[in-house]
């Protein structure tokens, strides 16, 4: 059993860390691009279609905030009403927590792929379950008026333990869940792209999905949502952050995406750009590789939006330049190691090579 938990520690470390450098690992297998389970996305009354450059030159200077500790920007009677109406909304979305706990809260904030918000988070929530009472965090984005992350102390996990949902209901009940918290938001998402994440033995009872935003047609690189949906009690709940959004502000991400989502480059002109770097790095022999999917994912695609910070162009909290289109290019060497080509998907330009 101990062995056990520290395994779920150590694969929920890996989720939880948001890095653009990937754990080495994958199965072997030539995939090109992945299979959306989403329709493309078609304009709607809430989004402006954005006035879209063919190459990154352009410049722009968008507001995006580092400080981990951001002063909320609300007088003392903002912040009552807002704190009011975050126990509002957290009672709707959870009406089984306690009311009378929800009085322990302080101003913190929420992070969204480097993108710092303040926030009020509440602490040592009582919640009934269906093993008995438990305690949670939530934490509330006062700007979006959602409900950012939501999560327990870990619970025992054990190799009896059976699942009494299926991984279709569980996936169907956790988007349901997802549509649930997100409110009025869920308009700017309802296309974008969903996955199932892949833990191995943990997925026999615990079904990890993600939401990963999608602008114009394209995913971006970092911005999503996961829901962890708990298979032996049919519900989002006994485990660490069973929910946490990464999805920033709709109406930030159309101002620094503002590029074509076509790309000039080609899938396989970008493999052939790294193919040819990768024998260059390797005194002019070739490199044996296979192209495979990003690490612990069902499916991704392979052109994306580059969100991650450290390739974002940022100066004295400013975005300066639109983010990239790239193609990313998970392979495996000889060894089994994999490794992730990012290409330029306008330019050829090789970003990096992440090892």
């Amino acid at each position: 059993m101990v062995e056990k938990i520290n395994l779920i520690s150590l694969i929920l470390l890996s989720v939880l860390i948001a890095t653009a450098v990937f754990i080495s690992g994958c199965t072997l297998g030539t995939k090109e691009t992945a299979v959306t389970e989403t329709p493309t996305v078609q304009p709607t009354e809430e989004q402006t279609t954005p006035t879209v450059e063919s190459s990154s030159a352009s410049t722009i200077k968008v507001p995006w905030p580092q400080d981990e500790n951001p002063v909320p920007p609300y007088s003392d009677e903002e912040k009552t009403s807002l704190i009011e109406e975050a126990k509002e909304e957290i009672m709707r979305v959870f009406p089984d927590v306690s009311g009378d706990t929800l009085n322990d809260y302080v101003w913190g904030s929420h992070h969204y792929a480097g993108y710092r918000v303040p926030a009020i988070v509440f602490s040592n929530v009582s919640e009934s379950s269906d093993i008995g009472q438990r305690t949670v965090e939530i934490v509330y984005d006062s700007s979006q008026d959602i409900i950012t992350k939501y999560g327990s102390a870990r619970t025992s996990f054990d190799d009896n333990d059976t699942a009494i949902v299926t991984t279709d209901e569980a996936k169907e009940r956790a988007i349901e869940f997802y549509k649930d918290v997100m409110g009025d938001e869920y308009e700017f998402h309802k296309y974008d792209f969903v996955t199932i994440r892949d833990f191995d033995d943990l997925n026999s009872v615990f079904l990890y999905v993600e939401i990963a935003t999608t602008y114009e047609g394209v995913v971006y690189f970092n911005d999503h949502t996961w829901v962890v949906y708990d298979m032996r009690y049919d519900g989002v709940n006994n485990y660490i952050d069973e929910y946490i959004n990464r999805q920033n502000n709709p109406d930030v991400l159309s101002q620094i995406t503002t590029l074509s989502p076509t790309p000039d480059i080609t899938i396989d002109e970008a493999k052939k750009i790294l193919e040819a770097q990768l024998k260059d790095d390797n005194g002019g022999n070739e490199v044996e590789i296979e192209y495979c999917q990003r690490n612990q994912y069902s499916d991704f695609p392979n052109l994306q939006w580059l969100d991650e910070p450290y390739y974002m162009d940022i100066e004295g909290g400013y975005v300066t330049s639109p983010l990239k289109l790239i193609w990313e290019l998970p392979f495996t060497t000889a060894d089994g190691s994999i490794h992730y080509g990012i290409i330029d998907a306008h330019t050829g330009e090789i970003i990096d090579i992440q090892s």
